[in-house]
């Protein structure tokens, strides 16, 4: 997308472009209203396909006249409405768990998470207790002082943390190169939301994804503080009042993920010693950014001494360097466990690799060839024209150093983030992906403005404006589709209902202590962690972490009551629209699942409209043990 233009045309110009905003402003508001006054009344297996026509509609309108008004000019307070309509725009979108007035967003490590944050809440656990708190603790203080359940306050949670990744993107483009063009392409970058990927981070209360959302506060900071110039007098001006509010920022990110946090300290790491072999070199243009040693010193020891009261974060290092070494003598697989079942499955209901590439990772992979390109470009041209003032110079100078430290700290994590893609721990790679698109996002954003200061004025740029218009449409649209996950990307949505929440509370209230569960593809394991006071996910009862039916094959023998014990087997709408409409049928038929309640041995035990318990007797009633509750 190319934001070069000719100079403003007068007031006529300025009119209409205010019309526009006037008419997007009000296409948002009308749809965010329909939106808020059609709540969810059941499971949707599709964000999109459950929220009205008319929010579509809106949304698109708002798009489209912020994009058009900042094509037609970005310097003026016209473009900067502008940018705020379409961060209105894209917050309107990521916020519609809130808006629908969805119970719950979230499923499986997002009930562990909502079962910690009750439990923070009411007193049963302590901060201390949870290997990263940070999330936990704010959200039971929003919930506490809005009066809101603690369900609500973590999608509330999420949908603020989405709305600091799209304030800050572009924030960041305009503390590292002070160019409002460059600042408005970064803002567009923002709101596609390349972090998310639906592997391994999503628009829910999860912890790592929330830390990556978090992300670009620190590194707005970050970049302020290289940039700034030592001051004489006080402590505080010496130190730097940006390297203090880096230091906060940090011992927040350690508390939010320490694995997020741990990347903070390798790239500090890097920084530091980038500095120390470039200090003395004046001739280098990379030589004259503030050092970052204390503030390094500082969140690492946080970092350690947090870190050491929890025995899991050895366990998930001794298995990356396990993974790593078999992959690398050949006892494994690069990226075998995680990510190759998921290619399999999605072979099997017939969609296609390249397919799955254009929906996921088109616009992130050409962003990241982009900000590839800016990291080399910068090492011999500013990334913006400036003029040849003093002060241009200076803020030119100093926007080239940054980024050539970010491409040098990419050298360095990339290994540290490739160890990760080895055998079963591949799905932690999709995580670091996250964190990098946070980088790519500006850095993509700058190269983009660099080539569109390359097309000539005239003809050649009035082609350019319209085809900048459609590739954005279609990078926003390709991006907007995988914010949440839908059918779209053979996957359901992680709406949780209140008939699904209240079923399993009544279920497991009035539930027989010994009996075995099971359910379609997982037991209830991450219901237990939410709905049972003092369960997590370390200490949730034997019997709801059983063996589990994996297809029509296992159900099929469950339901003719081949089990050596009675069981529950409880199926929610979610359950069958997932298995028949997201995954198409892959291991459960619809004919299978609707007629579970008419086998013999089962006994409906509970209906709330969208839940149904079944106790399944064994075909030896005798080796039943427990009741049905």
């Amino acid at each position: 997308m190319s934001v070069r233009t000719g100079p403003d045309r007068g007031g006529s110009n300025r009119v209409w472009r205010k019309l526009l905003l006037a008419v997007g402003f009000i296409a948002v508001a009308i749809g965010t209203i329909v939106a808020w006054q059609s709540p969810a009344t059941g499971y949707e297996v599709s964000v999109y396909a459950g929220t009205p026509l008319i929010f579509w509609v809106g949304v698109s309108i708002g798009f489209l006249s912020a994009a058009t008004v900042t094509l037609a000019s970005c310097r003026d307070r016209i473009a900067g409405v502008s940018v705020g309509l379409g961060a209105l725009t894209a917050i309107a979108i990521g916020s519609l768990p809130v808006i629908r007035s969805y119970r719950f967003y979230g499923r499986a490590d997002s009930m562990t998470h909502l079962g910690w944050a009750a439990d923070l809440m009411s007193g049963r656990m302590r901060f201390g207790d949870l290997f990263y708190p940070g999330g936990h603790s704010t959200t039971t203080l929003l919930a506490d002082s809005m009066g809101l359940p603690i369900e609500r306050a973590m999608i509330l949670f999420a949908a603020l943390y989405f709305a600091l990744h799209v304030a800050f993107i572009p924030l960041v483009a305009k503390a590292l190169f002070e160019d409002g063009r460059l600042t408005v392409i970064a803002a567009f970058s923002g709101f596609m939301m390349l972090p998310i990927n639906q592997i391994s981070s999503g628009l829910y209360f999860h912890t790592y994804s929330m830390a990556t959302l978090f992300f670009p506060v620190f590194l707005y900071a970050l970049v302020k503080h290289l940039t700034s110039k030592p001051k004489d007098g006080p402590l505080i001006g010496r130190i730097g009042a940006w390297n203090i509010v880096i230091a906060v920022l940090g011992a927040v990110l350690v508390i939010t993920h320490p694995q997020l946090a741990l990347n903070v300290v390798i790239l500090l790491g890097t920084l530091v010693v980038l500095h120390l072999v470039f200090r003395n070199r004046r001739n280098l243009f990379v030589s004259n950014l503030r050092p970052v040693y204390g503030v390094f010193v500082f969140i690492g020891v946080c970092w350690v001494v947090w870190v050491v009261q929890f025995g899991r974060v050895f366990d998930v290092g001794e298995r990356v360097m396990l993974a790593t070494y078999d992959t690398l003598f050949g006892a494994a697989q690069a990226g075998g466990g995680n990510v190759g079942s998921q290619v399999d499955s999605a072979r099997s209901v017939e969609a296609t690799l390249f397919e799955l590439f254009v929906k996921l990772f088109l616009v992130p992979a050409v962003y990241s060839l982009l900000g590839t390109l800016a990291v080399v470009v910068s090492l011999r041209t500013p990334l913006v024209g400036t003029d040849r003032s003093e002060r241009a110079t200076e803020v030119e100078h100093r926007g080239r150093s940054v980024v050539t430290y970010f491409g040098s700290a990419g050298l360095v994590l990339g290994p540290f983030f490739l160890a990760h893609f080895m055998g079963p721990v591949s799905h932690l790679f999709f995580r670091h992906y996250g964190f990098a698109m946070v980088f790519v996002a500006v850095l993509g954003a700058a190269m983009i403005h660099r080539l569109g200061t390359l097309i000539p004025t005239g003809r050649w740029l009035a082609v350019a404006k319209p085809l900048a218009l459609g590739l954005l449409a279609v990078a926003l649209v390709l991006s907007l589709l995988t914010l949440f996950a839908s059918p779209y990307m053979y996957n359901a949505s992680h709406h949780v209902t209140d008939q699904h929440m209240s079923g399993y509370e009544a279920a497991i209230e009035y539930r027989g202590e010994d009996v075995q569960w099971s359910g379609i593809r997982r037991g209830p394991g991450r219901e237990f962690d939410a709905l049972v006071p003092g369960v997590g996910l370390y200490t949730r009862p034997a019997v709801s972490t059983g063996v589990s039916t994996r297809g029509d094959d296992d159900l099929r023998l469950l339901l003719e009551g081949a089990a050596d014990e009675a069981r529950y087997l409880p199926v929610s709408r979610s359950d069958i629209d997932r298995e028949v409409t997201a995954y198409r049928e892959l291991r459960y038929s619809e004919s299978m699942l609707e007629s579970i309640g008419s086998r013999s041995g089962v006994h409906h035990v509970h209906d709330n409209g969208e839940f149904d318990l079944y106790y399944v007797t064994p075909r030896n009633n005798e080796t039943a043990t427990g009741g049905a509750g």
